[in-house]
């Protein structure tokens, strides 16, 4: 199935510390590509549980079709025991909160969300809210994110996948109108 990558393209609530003035969104927006290099802490808490820092992604486009899923990937790392938490807004649905997953040694950390009746819309998909919270019961806890993004994974437009030529996979063992189990017999063989 295709897949389309957005990244962050605005700030909501902006609790958590970013070294770097500015929005907090450009500092996490680089996609799969990673994190730019040398930057580490795009935006941090230490000792400051459940503060969030919430973010609109960019509009998806599904070529018309529905999604069935977002996948948030996360860059970052924790000194301490606790992982940030995620939650999702997306079509009028929370999802979540849900631990990110981060370890001490860091890197990329995967978040599924499915719909909770119907596949998303492109216009549902739209307004894509992501959320971390800090999960730093203690002063010494740390959370740090880099970079993020979510993937979208949304159905086929026709002719995509196992059609072959145009002749759905379905009706494949007739080629040309000659089945299958005869084909050793086209052109004299």
């Amino acid at each position: 199935m295709p897949t389309v990558e957005v990244v962050p393209d605005g700030d909501g609530v902006v609790d958590w510390y970013t070294p770097i003035t500015g929005d907090h969104y450009s500092e996490i927006n680089e996609g799969s590509g990673g994190p730019n290099p040398g930057v580490i802490g795009a935006f941090q808490t230490q000792g400051d549980d459940n503060d969030i820092d919430e973010f609109s992604m960019e509009n998806p486009s599904f070529e018309g079709r529905t999604s069935s899923q977002v996948v948030i990937w996360t860059f970052g790392f924790i000194i301490g025991a606790n992982s940030p938490e995620i939650q999702v807004n997306i079509g009028g649905e929370t999802h979540g909160p849900a631990s990110v997953g981060l370890t001490t040694i860091g890197g990329w950390h995967s978040n599924t969300f499915t719909p909770d009746t119907d596949d998303w819309t492109e216009l549902e998909a739209t307004g894509l809210k992501v959320t971390y919270i800090a999960n730093v019961p203690a002063s010494k806890n740390y959370n740090d994110i880099s970079t993020c993004y979510a993937l979208f994974t949304y159905e086929s437009p026709p002719g995509y996948g196992h059609d072959f030529i145009g002749v759905p996979a379905a009706n494949i063992d007739n080629v040309i109108g000659v089945p299958t189990e005869n084909i050793d017999k086209i052109i004299g063989v």
